[in-house]
């Protein structure tokens, strides 16, 4: 085993490890000694410990570096997440992770990636799909963050009385968050749109999780009235 092997090893186990410290240490290491045919896979995953520990900065221009000489999947998708999360959705951070996906499709950041643009193009049923498979795959996101975006699209539907598209997007999530606020905009939602079935199986389960109160009394008096 050459020394860049063996300093290669050690840094993916850092890094599966979450010692992102020593992993992009070890990573260095790898490149100090590598031959001009290796290094790759050492420059990845130093790019990503510097990602995680937060010197976005040098992440984003080491990933850039290596989409123009090695491209990865991962590296074209952590890439395209990178500038899709800075608000960069233009064509060439599509192109990155359509084609992150194309040769890895269980790449996770490569959907997330494409959730931020497809939202920033208002295709908010796309986004949601991509979001949910980039979350399938070990991706992460916040419960809060997502309803939000949800609730304002879903607002905006209906504004402009498009409530089932409303009720659909909410469709794409509900079960995939399954939070007390989720499980409530699809209710109010199904309701709306007259799905009083699909309305009360939703009420019934956001009564599970609440005490005795103001709330729980409306969305008894919800089900009453619908169920009539």
């Amino acid at each position: 085993m050459s020394h860049y092997e063996a300093h290669l090893g050690h840094a993916r186990d850092f890094y599966a490890e979450g010692n992102y410290e020593a992993a992009k240490a070890a990573a260095e290491y790898a490149l100090s000694c590598a031959h001009s045919n290796e290094g790759s896979e050492a420059r990845v995953i130093q790019a990503f410990a510097l990602r995680k520990l937060e010197y976005n900065d040098e992440a984003l221009e080491l990933l850039r570096n290596i989409i123009q000489t090695e491209p990865t999947p991962e590296a074209c998708a952590e890439y395209a997440l990178m500038c899709a999360e800075r608000g960069h959705c233009d064509t060439t951070c599509r192109e990155l992770a359509t084609r992150a996906i194309a040769e890895d499709p269980d790449i996770a950041s490569g959907y997330i990636a494409l959730f931020w643009c497809d939202s920033t193009d208002g295709q908010y049923i796309d986004a949601l799909r991509n979001l949910r498979r980039g979350m399938h795959r070990g991706a992460e996101f916040s419960d809060a963050r997502a309803f939000e975006m949800v609730r304002s699209w879903c607002q905006e539907c209906c504004d402009e009385n498009r409530c089932q598209d409303a009720l659909e997007l909410s469709s794409e999530v509900v079960d995939l968050f399954a939070t007390f606020d989720f499980i409530i905009l699809h209710a109010r939602l199904a309701e709306l749109n007259g799905e009083h079935r699909l309305a009360v199986t939703y009420y019934k389960q956001a009564l599970m999780r609440l005490r005795p109160g103001n709330l729980r009394t409306d969305i008894l008096e919800a089900i009453a009235r619908i169920a009539i």
